[in-house]
């Protein structure tokens, strides 16, 4: 139990890339998993106000609250109250962008059912929920959203706390017992679940990310959107690059909005330092990587930058603003609701 063995598992983003690229199929997802539970099972070196935060994603009020409280120190001046590391961690983070529920021109469709994931940071991405609801109301779909629904655990288990890790998914299994689809909009969500352990007993639902459940399970291409005459970056997460291999649905997506040029993010084969809690407990590392993803994207100089995971959008988001650039970074499903056409009265 050295420092160093200690360092090397603590540092580790977790990204993946070296599990997608190992020609021998090392898991070494699940190797990092239980070796950050041995860590903190044996010796806990992590800050006790970390383990708070952590734990806090047991209610997804406390994370608003904690996010705004963030907020707030920083504008205050006063991020020194979370320590340094976590001070650096929490420096810049950006408002969240809003869009109106839309209101049906007709009754609420009864089509078939999909069960929606909130998350622990739901809260925070309120925008791209009510985007995802929008899109599949549109498409036909009921959407339905257990309330007793829990964190997906992901944090948890970056963090090497398992028990809490395990009492998420248990909450979660007994909130999704029907074979009802079950979509994310965050890929690390997505990810996560798509992870379970097959249950003992009972049913868990087809776990789906967002863009791939709107490309194979639904009308998409039958949706009309207004033009949108804009170059938009595409960012891909880890977790939908190299942990689900999906990536490519965010682009088959936004290519129905008629004038929208795209382009890759560069750099999409390299995390961009968020890694879940990464950010956090690394900040000096976490914040190198974004800031040389953020330098990249500002000489490819888009007019919108999109990414499927929200730890992804705050800590791309952060950069920019460091580097005095305020280029949008949203979810691929606002840019998609966004370009709606008005709904039609009766």
């Amino acid at each position: 139990m050295s420092d160093a063995l200690v360092a090397h598992v603590d540092r580790c983003l977790g990204c993946q890339a070296c599990e997608a690229a190992c020609p021998s199929g090392v898991p070494y997802r699940a190797l990092l998993q239980d070796g950050r539970a041995f860590l903190r099972s044996a010796r806990d070196p992590l800050p006790s106000l970390y383990r708070g935060l952590v734990h806090g994603t047991r209610s997804r009020a406390l994370v608003a609250l904690g996010y705004r409280l963030a907020r707030a120190a920083d504008r205050l001046g006063l991020l020194a109250i979370f320590g340094r590391r976590l001070a650096r961690g929490l420096k810049d983070l950006p408002h969240r962008p809003s869009i109106r529920r839309r209101t049906p021109a007709r009754p609420r469709p009864t089509g078939p059912l999909v069960s929606l994931f909130l998350g622990c940071t739901a809260n925070l991405d309120s925008a791209t929920l009510n985007a995802a609801i929008v899109l599949l109301e549109t498409l036909g779909h009921t959407v339905e959203i257990p309330k007793t629904q829990a964190c997906c655990g992901a944090l948890a288990r970056h963090a090497g706390f398992s028990a809490l890790a395990e009492r998420q998914e248990r909450r979660n299994r007994r909130a999704f017992t029907t074979t009802t689809p079950l979509v994310a909009v965050a890929s690390g969500c997505a990810g996560a679940l798509h992870h379970y352990d097959p249950p003992a007993e009972g049913t868990f639902p087809p776990v789906y990310d967002i863009h791939r459940f709107l490309v194979e399970r639904t009308a998409f291409t039958d949706l009309t959107f207004m033009p949108l005459t804009q170059t938009v970056a595409i960012h891909e997460p880890c977790s939908l690059r190299y942990d689900l291999k999906e990536a490519a649905y965010m682009r088959r997506l936004l290519e129905q909005i008629p004038g929208i040029t795209l382009v890759a993010a560069p750099g999409n084969d390299l995390c961009c330092g968020a890694a879940g809690d990464y950010f956090l407990r690394e900040p000096k590392t976490a914040q190198a990587l974004s800031d040389t993803k953020a330098l990249a994207l500002i000489r490819q100089n888009p007019d919108i930058i999109v990414s499927a995971n929200i730890g992804c959008v705050l800590h791309i988001s952060a950069a920019l603003a460091r580097q005095g650039r305020n280029i949008p970074v949203v979810h691929p499903l606002l840019v998609l609701a966004r370009q709606l056409p008005p709904p039609v009265g009766p």
